[in-house]
């Protein structure tokens, strides 16, 4: 499916415009959403301290009616009469008469204290206060509880929400706050007994009411301890705060986000954690964002209208160059385009009639250029065939000499015949170890055959690395260079070494002469190619160069080399073994 023009024209105007105005509303509402949340968090903290500050006075509330009950010398007296003296009915009802009139004034200061139990060091209950009838004794697990968290205080009071049986509906619980403490003499300061309250959610609840209005926000009030002591919505998921997050934060929780005020106060070390929904606040900004894309929708149709309208006249020099391009590319090399205005399009169409006509010339050169490479390669073929010439005539003169039974000339022609063939074959062609050394062989006979002073070579190799691939041509320049160089001026005693072995993961083939040596300086000219006037140098970088290309390091040449002394070349080539190789 083609597009024209216009319908492009006006598709890319409409991304622009509609980028453009995603990316402002985007930008305002962000900007707006940002400044809204500082002012909401600002206001939602202060609120947060100020229901703290408040709760404050609800806990020193119970704090002065606990220390009331404790280090009141009457209730200590009562209390531990009535510890002394649990068989006597009559006393006990009467001592238990007086801890109700004692205790009534408590009831008038703080109303949402439920109930009251005093108990000795033994966990024996000699007196609890029926202030709520909801509530009955406390079981031995919760007693065993709430004692086990005092025993772990030093006196102070002990917060704690638990859920206690209700007497009046079998099987029935309702969770309620329990306040708890030491009992001391007043005089010794001896622990004589446990103070428990039971104190209703109320007490809490009243005054964390404002932080609760809105949609989706609760509350969760911690004591000294870091329990949950209370919560508006006890089935709400309690809330995990980040290590050293600050007074107010926001946290995505799912597909929304909530404010957070933390709020510790530093008297009771309890800790108020306020959360509430922004969902609400982001739906209001987010007309921002919505104004704007309806405003680039409607920029679009507009702008898509006009473009409708006047883009015919404007193209038509652009639709005059598109059908003259398709003439051209259809063969037609002598089409030209006529500019009919001095803007930019009529640029577009001189630089066309300059391109046709650079076109033209082009292909007349190209199709010159053909014809001389092909001439040049039945040149290259030509010269091809007088090696193979030299080769097959090679060959039939060892025919010719095997009959006449001359063996010794044969066997030189034979050697000579392989190692022409072998060169004759593409460099970039591997071979084996097996044939490399083969054909080195081959030389080593023919060097024999025309040296007035004889030599002594050795080729030693394990079985394990002779199948190992390696670029063909290698090792000749080596011992070329032995003989060419190395043994120039020593007339007996000749002697050359070539050892191929596997160590530490590579194929290392040493080639060691007793010849003339080199100085340090000849070698840093070999190995840096910084002197091409010899054939010595020459053939050795070709070595270095060619394992460079192919493998790179740790792949090389080493020399070493003593003047007079004799030079030992290395060559560190990868261990590549073959799995069926046929060598000749």
């Amino acid at each position: 499916m083609k597009i024209g023009m216009n319908a492009k024209l006006i598709l890319a105007l409409s991304v622009i415009i509609l980028f453009s105005c995603s990316v402002t509303g985007y930008l305002s509402y962000r900007t707006h959403l940002q400044l809204f949340e500082e002012e909401v968090s600002g206001q939602y903290a202060k609120a947060n301290e100020q229901a703290m500050a408040n709760l404050e006075l609800r806990i020193q509330e119970i704090y002065r009616i606990s220390n009331y009950i404790v280090f009141n010398s009457v209730i200590e007296k009562v209390v531990q009469k009535l510890m002394t003296r649990s068989d006597d009915l009559f006393d006990n009802y009467v001592e238990h008469e007086e801890l109700q009139s004692l205790l009534r004034q408590v009831k008038l200061d703080e109303p949402y204290i439920q109930s009251v139990y005093f108990y000795d060091l033994n966990g024996v209950n000699y007196y609890y206060g029926h202030i709520d009838e909801t509530i009955g004794r406390l079981d031995d697990a919760v007693f065993a509880d709430v004692k086990r968290n005092v025993e772990q205080s030093n006196g102070q009071l002990i917060w704690m929400r638990k859920a206690l049986a209700n007497p009046l509906r079998q099987g029935e619980t309702n969770d309620y706050i329990i306040a708890s403490r030491w009992m001391k003499k007043n005089k010794s300061l001896e622990t004589y007994g446990l103070l428990v309250m039971v104190i209703d959610d109320r007490l809490f609840a009243k005054t964390l009411l404002d932080l609760t209005k809105g949609a989706d926000s609760n509350v969760f009030l911690y004591e000294q301890r870091n329990e949950l002591l209370y919560a508006d919505n006890v089935s709400a998921p309690l809330p995990e705060l980040p290590e050293g997050a600050g007074p107010v934060f926001v946290r995505r929780e799912g597909p929304h986000s909530f404010l957070y005020a933390v709020n510790r106060s530093p008297q009771s070390q309890f800790t108020l954690v306020g959360r509430t929904s922004l969902a609400s606040f982001h739906s209001k900004s987010k007309i921002l964002l919505d104004i704007s894309l309806y405003s680039g929708i409607g920029a679009i149709l507009i702008s898509g209208a006009l473009i409708a309208l006047f883009s015919g006249r404007l193209l038509r020099p652009m639709k005059d160059l598109v059908k003259a391009m398709r003439r051209m590319r259809e063969g037609d090399f002598d089409v030209r385009v006529r500019p009919r205005s001095r803007d930019e399009l009529a640029f577009l169409g001189e630089s066309f009639n300059a391109m046709a006509d650079n076109v033209s010339s082009l292909i007349r050169e190209v199709y010159e250029r053909q014809l001389s490479e092909r001439e040049a390669e039945l040149k290259a073929i030509q010269a091809q065939l007088n090696p193979h010439f030299l080769y097959n005539t090679l060959n039939g003169l060892y025919w010719k000499l095997y009959v006449q039974n001359d063996m010794e000339t044969a066997n030189l022609v034979s050697a000579l015949s392989g190692l022409l063939k072998y060169s004759l074959e593409r460099v970039d062609k591997h071979t084996v170890l097996r044939e490399e050394l083969r054909q080195i062989r081959h030389y080593l006979d023919i060097q024999d055959a025309f040296m007035e002073n004889r030599f002594h070579a050795e080729i030693e190799a394990g079985d394990d690395v002779l199948d190992c691939k390696m670029p063909r041509l290698l090792l000749q320049p080596i011992v070329e260079n032995a003989f060419v160089h190395a043994f120039r001026d020593r007339t007996s005693g000749k002697r050359l070494t070539i050892s191929a072995e596997r160590r530490d993961g590579l194929l290392r083939i040493v080639t060691t002469d007793n010849g003339s040596g080199m100085e340090p300086d000849q070698i840093d000219h070999i190995l840096s190619a910084a002197s091409d006037e010899e054939r010595m140098p020459i053939g050795l970088r070709s070595v270095i160069r060619r394992i460079e290309l192919l493998y790179g390091k740790p792949y090389g040449l080493e020399i070493e080399s003593v003047p007079g002394g004799g030079t030992t070349i290395t060559l560190r080539l990868p261990y590549d073994p073959v799995s069926d190789q046929h060598t000749a």
